[in-house]
């Protein structure tokens, strides 16, 4: 039995005329009465009387009605829906992030992302670069947002954002009565260092002025940074997305005349990856970053 067929049933049906039926699909009478009469011999039993005016449903037909429409519905569902998977409009998105990416620039992009795409249901999943990177080769993830992640032979990494780097420090800090401040204010002072690619670029500043920064306390991301330097344990470079945390007690300067004093942010994905849902999440995090010049 052939969806085509039971089409074709249903409009006889509909009609109780096999002129009519044919008139309304657009089809000559004898292709129409063929495909009646395989369907027929399909089943095995008769799905029409021929009457006078035309033919009219046998007890066993109108039952096949029923279900054939249910039949016709489902398909009709199934083909939408497929539709709207390879048009990248339905689905599921996991999606990799961690720390401070998901404080301001990565919720206004899947914001944007939902309000386009209804259909498609955005699942996060939280944890460092490692095992982003890890969950993102093994297919566990679609995407993922990182501040310092790094491009390999498979993975493509994207700058989608530019966020100012602040200075957080303790509201009763001497350095925190000011509207900003310069690195070589800096020298000297207990600092919070970071782990990892974060504490390199940091260092990176200080060595432009010619010195180090003092590290008293190390941190494993910067939202533990951010906390420590709201309880007055020194001074953490943050970026400016922190500040949404409202710490008590903490207290965020940016830096003046540091034109790289800013944190990255990327999107990565499988370079030969075909879903066409990456895709559309692609195609709205390069609209942000066009709207926003990458910067904030």
């Amino acid at each position: 039995m052939e969806i085509r067929q039971l089409k074709y049933f249903i409009v006889v049906a509909e009609e109780g005329n096999i002129s009519r039926a044919a008139a309304r699909l657009h089809i000559s009478q004898p292709p129409l009465t063929r495909h009646i009469q395989n369907l027929e011999e399909t089943l095995g039993f008769q799905v029409f009387r021929r009457t006078t005016s035309g033919v009219e449903l046998t007890q066993a037909g109108a039952l096949l009605l029923e279900h054939a429409r249910d039949i016709k519905a489902h398909v009709e569902l199934a083909s939408q829906q497929a539709k709207r998977v390879a048009a990248g409009q339905y689905g599921r998105i996991d999606i990799g992030v961690y720390g401070t990416a998901m404080l301001e620039v990565v919720p206004r992009i899947l914001q944007r992302f939902s309000a386009s795409h209804p259909g498609v249901e955005l699942a996060l999943q939280s944890a460092p670069i490692a095992p982003q990177i890890d969950a993102l080769r093994h297919g566990r993830i679609l995407a993922m947002f990182d501040r310092f992640a790094a491009e390999s032979h498979d993975i493509a990494i994207e700058l989608i954002h530019r966020e100012a780097i602040m200075v957080a420090l303790h509201e009763d800090h001497p350095l925190a009565a000011g509207p900003s401040l310069r690195i070589p204010q800096l020298k000297g002072q207990a600092m919070i260092g970071e782990l990892g690619r974060v504490h390199q670029r940091s260092q990176h500043l200080f060595q432009r002025h010619g010195f180090l920064p003092d590290i008293t306390q190390y941190a494993a991301d910067m939202v533990s940074s951010a906390i420590l330097a709201a309880n007055g344990f020194g001074i953490a470079f943050v970026p400016r997305s922190v500040m949404r945390m409202r710490l008590p007690g903490l207290v965020c300067l940016p830096l003046e005349d540091e034109p790289e004093a800013f944190m990255p942010l990327h999107i990565g994905y499988r370079r030969n990856e075909t879903n066409p849902l990456l895709h559309e999440l692609l195609r709205t995090a390069r609209e942000f970053r066009a709207e926003h010049g990458g910067e904030a």
